[in-house]
């Protein structure tokens, strides 16, 4: 029984110690970044530089750390219901800025029902 209970806890010991003496994933390098080149022209690794790029879970604030205002604040303006001069610009067409009327196409002439061409 004792013998039993001193090699459990000696392997307990050693997956204990193997797993702390493992380094952190946080320091091993990411892979390089392959570029292509096909018919002489260079075709870089979009998904990689991708990878590279985002912000990482250490920069990001949690968002219950933020209060209710600051996550207002953040929004976009369009979400909110405040005046978006891209939404705007899209549906006033061409006389944005030029007429309180937005850009309708002109209509059809009426067409007989008895004439048909």
């Amino acid at each position: 029984m004792r013998l039993h209970a001193l090699a459990s806890t000696l392997a307990l010991l050693a997956a204990s110690h193997a797993a702390w003496a493992a380094p952190p994933a946080a320091t091993q390098e990411p892979p390089a970044c392959i570029d292509v080149e096909v018919n002489g022209e260079r075709v870089p690794s979009y998904e990689c530089m991708s990878a590279r790029l985002a912000p990482t879970a250490d920069r990001t604030v949690p968002p219950a750390a933020q209060l209710a205002s600051e996550r207002t604040a953040t929004r976009p303006s369009n979400e909110i219901g405040l005046f978006n001069q891209a939404a705007t610009h899209q549906r006033m067409g061409n006389t944005f800025g030029t007429s309180v009327h937005p850009q309708r196409p002109p209509t059809p002439p009426p067409v007989s029902p008895v004439v048909r061409p």
